[in-house]
């Protein structure tokens, strides 16, 4: 996964990123400019062997789902309950991810909400702890600190 270094996260590491699956150059992205972040750079021997390619095969699971989800009809309802599920693995796997990557770099794994849906409602609590999701960094996300969650703020922007 290659990066271009004008358009990649140049912010401290002390600036958390949030795990996204469905992004095109890389599922890092920095909570502040938004930019990517290089998985390698929170590749560490001494905490995870090979963490990058563990990443890049989650992203690319995690990207045949949205795929599915966003272009097809016929698994379009499958896909979107797999995205949805946070007790499913897909899911699991992203946190395990995110908290592998929180070793170097406080990271956060942002859960699929389906915008799109004319019942949605955006959540309000943490579905792991019942915690409050807070806002972040002035940005358009809230996150819960225990859990290392976040969902895109619909209410800003």
């Amino acid at each position: 996964m290659k990066t271009d270094p004008e358009n990649t996260c140049h912010c401290s590491s002390e600036t958390p990123v949030i795990l996204q699956g469905p992004r095109p150059v890389s599922p890092l992205n920095c909570m502040q400019c938004k930019k990517p972040v290089s998985p390698a750079s929170l590749d560490d021997a001494k905490v995870s062997v090979g963490l990058t390619s563990t990443i890049n095969k989650w992203k690319q699971l995690y990207s045949a789902l949205f795929t599915l989800w966003h272009d097809s009809v016929e698994y379009r309802e499958w896909a979107k309950q797999q995205l949805l599920d946070e007790t499913g693995s897909i899911n699991l796997a992203g946190l395990q991810l995110a908290q592998q990557c929180n070793v170097k770099r406080k990271t956060y794994y942002w859960l699929f909400q389906d915008y799109s849906d004319k019942d949605y409602v955006e959540p309000q609590e943490c579905p792991y702890c019942g915690a409050s999701m807070e806002p972040i960094l002035e940005n358009d996300f809230k996150v819960c600190h225990d859990c290392m969650i976040a969902y895109p703020d619909k209410q800003t922007g």
